[in-house]
């Protein structure tokens, strides 16, 4: 018997009250108004204005070159991150890019801008579309009432409303993953057919998207048995899989060098062996003295599973926090093949989560992927609660209402600071229009990155190439951050290391044409240049050009010009 029928004839409560609220008998209705609910609290934290910058900002040019171009870019020659200025790209996730491009074809927008809110809207819609297959697929466990709580619950979450703002492939890369486990939860061979038809495209937009076979492998064979009419049935349906990846494989292999699918999976064991082999970076964590490697692996093993099980649990906080654990330990009860495609699905998707983190990586966003199933999940949890009640209507609402006031806290706490965002991009336009070659500041010095490039174009859309970033900023290597950020790289002269004071830097920068020094005494800035914020009057070789609490700003950045006259007097009288 299905956890369905169980429900249905355990909880003859719920059973009635689905019956008469009227929202749980019209669903539609019901998902409606999620939908619009959510939509009014995507608008509420809109970052109007700000523009999309880092990761994204690389699927919003690839997008604008390939609608422009009407094909793939190529791969920009010898760059391992290629971006803007190069004429090319190398990440192999282009399957987000490549739909993007769809709508930027046929837009009409007058600036670099508008065409960025688009990327914003379109996945602040799909994040919503998500709400009708997830739906249907809590509908495959559960009535329609634990499926709108469940629904309900994904839709409020409070990271993938941020998520949504953010114009990135994760909004998509979790809509197909759930149409692909919605499909495939069916009685319909054909439509199991379809299911990995859309598995095929859900690798596309991030190619860890290939794991889901793993689950629906494993439960194809024990769902219809094994036998030479399954064999038969999963060769076509693997088929058509291919049928989606192979196309794409060739044309990555054509622009990139290499198919973005299986080579990138193959790339995490070598690098892993690689890692271990090494003595440098990673290891400078390492305590007494460790440099085996069977203790490096061992090392790389805790980091991934400390760092994973951090991450887990942040990542519950505040919706999921109490229901996941107890759903986690309902759903192992009583299994059947929808539970088993649930928990491999879940342990699966971990794997590259434990990679990244491995590596010192700390982002949420890797297990955003099984957000969708902490929504299932946690309605296990509910339904034992409400099966010792009478009082579903009440709760029903007071659950509603909790999820909806602890996503919105938890977004008004945590969300970034808009009106700081906001500032930073106009000071930003300050600093550009007032200098000539300054120093990189993180991570404010994103929204220089885009006044430089973007502010002046006369028309839009162009091409990636004619935009650069005009030499306006100096990079000296082993800055926190700043290697590791592809327009820093773009633009990064000389093989320097880092120094110990301000006039080093200095004499450095003299060489590759520094003229002003921009500091706003954070912990992310060099040491150097923080010292040149909070004391400023032991430099006198250093005019302040602007200070923007004189004007008004609460971020407080200031901005100085080098006067090299009176550095080279300074460094006279030091000497002496």
């Amino acid at each position: 018997m299905s956890d369905k029928k169980i429900y249905n004839h355990g909880n003859s409560n719920t059973e009635i009250f689905e019956n008469k609220l009227i929202l749980v008998r019209n669903p539609i209705v019901c998902l409606i108004l999620i939908g619009l609910a959510g939509l009014v609290i995507r608008i509420y934290f809109y970052p109007y204005d700000l523009p999309l910058f880092q990761d994204v900002s690389d699927y919003f040019w690839y997008a604008i070159d390939m609608s422009i171009l009407g094909e793939f870019p190529q791969m920009a020659p010898n760059q391992v991150l290629a971006v803007p200025p190069y004429p090319g790209y190398s990440f192999p996730n282009n399957g987000w890019p490549a739909f993007l491009s769809l709508f930027f074809s046929l837009a009409n927008f007058e600036n670099v801008q508008e065409y960025m809110d688009l990327q914003r809207c379109i996945t602040i819609s799909i994040s919503l579309l998500t709400m009708i297959p997830l739906y249907l697929l809590c509908n495959k466990f559960f009535g329609k009432y634990f499926s709108l709580l469940g629904t309900a619950l994904f839709a409020f979450q409070p990271r993938i409303i941020e998520n949504s703002l953010l114009g990135g492939n994760e909004p998509l890369f979790l809509f197909l993953g759930v149409c692909t486990l919605t499909l495939f939860l069916n009685k319909n061979i054909k439509i199991i057919y379809a299911s990995f038809v859309v598995a095929g495209l859900f690798s596309l937009v991030r190619y860890e998207g290939l794991l889901i076979l793993i689950p629906m492998t494993v439960v194809f064979f024990y769902r219809f048995r094994f036998s030479k009419t399954t064999i038969a049935k999963y060769v076509i349906a693997f088929g058509l899989i291919l049928l989606i990846l192979l196309p794409m494989a060739y044309i990555r292999t054509e622009t990139l060098g290499y198919d973005g699918l299986l080579s990138n999976i193959v790339a995490g064991p070598k690098y892993i062996e690689n890692t271990v082999s090494s003595n440098e970076g990673f290891w400078d964590d390492l305590e007494m003295g460790q440099t085996s490697g069977v203790e490096k692996t061992y090392y790389f093993i805790q980091k991934g599973i400390q760092n994973l099980a951090k991450n887990f649990g942040i990542s519950l906080i505040p919706t999921f926090i109490f229901l996941v654990p107890i759903g986690i330990f309902l759903l192992c009860r009583k299994l059947d093949y929808k539970k088993i495609t649930l928990i491999i699905t879940l342990v699966v998707f971990l794997l590259p989560a434990f990679y990244i983190y491995s590596r010192g990586f700390g982002d949420i966003k890797y297990l955003f992927i099984i957000f969708p199933i902490f929504s299932i999940v946690s309605m296990f949890a509910l339904r034992k609660i409400f099966a010792r009640t009478n009082k579903s209507s009440k709760i029903f609402v007071m659950i509603l209402i909790s999820i909806l006031i602890f996503s919105v806290g938890f977004l008004v706490y945590f969300s970034p600071d808009l009106e700081h965002e906001q500032e930073a991009l106009t000071i930003a336009t300050i600093i550009k229009d007032t200098t000539k070659k300054i120093n990189p500041y993180y991570p404010e010095g994103v929204y220089f990155v885009h006044v430089v490039k973007n502010t002046d174009l006369e028309e839009f859309p162009v091409l990636s190439t004619t935009v650069s970033l005009k030499n306006k900023q100096i990079t000296i290597r082993d800055w926190v951050g700043y290697m590791n950020d592809p327009d820093m790289q773009s633009i990064l002269a000389g093989d320097i290391k880092e120094v110990d004071s301000v006039e080093d830097y200095i004499k450095i920068g003299k060489e590759l044409g520094l003229t002003h020094l921009v500091t706003d005494g954070k912990s992310a800035q060099p040491n150097v240049l923080n010292d040149v914020f909070y004391n400023e009057k032991n430099y006198p070789y250093l005019l302040k050009q602007f200070d923007s609490t004189e004007h008004g700003f609460k971020y407080h950045m200031k901005i100085y010009e080098i006067d090299f006259h009176l550095f080279e007097k300074y460094l006279e009288n030091y000497e002496r």
